[in-house]
């Protein structure tokens, strides 16, 4: 399964790729109440290993979830250093353990389960997470 890549514009007027579908607070909220699994990357579009580090891994990342039926999503949250996007932004970056970016995060049976992964960003570093989330779903 291929995600598709989105693009992105940064505040700086830079271009940003990213793998996986976006997702608001809102939809992951949804996602929560019917106690889904999935996978959500959150991003800052200011950050270089966002932008140009992990995003060339991300791909093999996804494909190797998808093997087990994990969905990846993005959740961009802030455009700016500092600055959420919006209240609901900040507050589930807090509920995922606080700023640090990329947080990878996994979400299992509509429980956070597993957030502590900030800045795993090569290609050994991502397999190994794909890896551990799923054998914890």
């Amino acid at each position: 399964m291929n995600n598709l890549i989105h693009r992105s514009s940064g505040s700086n007027g830079s271009d940003c790729e990213f793998i996986g579908e976006q997702i608001t607070p809102d939809e992951i909220a949804k996602k929560l109440a019917v106690q889904e699994t999935f996978v959500v990357n959150i991003v800052a579009l200011w950050c270089p290993d966002c932008t140009a580090k992990q995003v060339v891994n991300l791909q093999m990342f996804s494909d190797l979830l998808a093997k087990a039926d994990i969905k990846l999503y993005q959740c961009t949250v802030q455009e700016e250093r500092g600055v959420f996007v919006s209240e609901d932004h900040e507050d589930f970056t807090h509920k995922c353990g606080g700023h640090g970016y990329p947080r990878t995060v996994l979400i299992s049976k509509g429980q956070i389960s597993d957030s502590d992964n900030v800045e795993v960003v090569s290609l050994v570093g991502l397999t190994d997470l794909a890896n551990r989330f799923i054998a914890k779903r």
